[in-house]
């Protein structure tokens, strides 16, 4: 199908004159409409604290790391491995208790 010029422009001058209406605000009637609120309980405002605090702490305590490098540098680092063992099936039976 061809479309002529001609045939645009009667199609523009169809639709031209046709007044669009425009978006007007509409009146305040009726009752004020309340706005959506929310309400956090306390143990959530709690946990939202701690989380803020957990986020500033930092992912390595150097403190704890520079120690340990000097006491391994200086061979004051000993391992006692019965004293791991009993804290790793410690943390296991604690974990199948819960």
């Amino acid at each position: 199908m061809i479309i002529s010029g001609k045939q645009v422009q009667n199609i523009l001058k169809a639709y031209g004159d046709q007044k669009v209406a425009k978006n007007t605000k509409s009146e305040k009637s009726g009752p004020i409409q309340k706005r959506d609120e929310v309400i956090l309980s306390t143990e959530a405002k709690e946990f939202g604290q701690l989380l803020q605090a957990l986020k500033k702490m930092p992912d390595v305590r150097e403190d704890k790391v520079n120690e340990l490098a000097k006491r391994i540098d200086s061979g004051n680092y000993k391992i006692d491995s019965k004293d791991i063992a009993e804290k790793m099936v410690a943390r296991t039976i604690a974990d199948r208790i819960r």
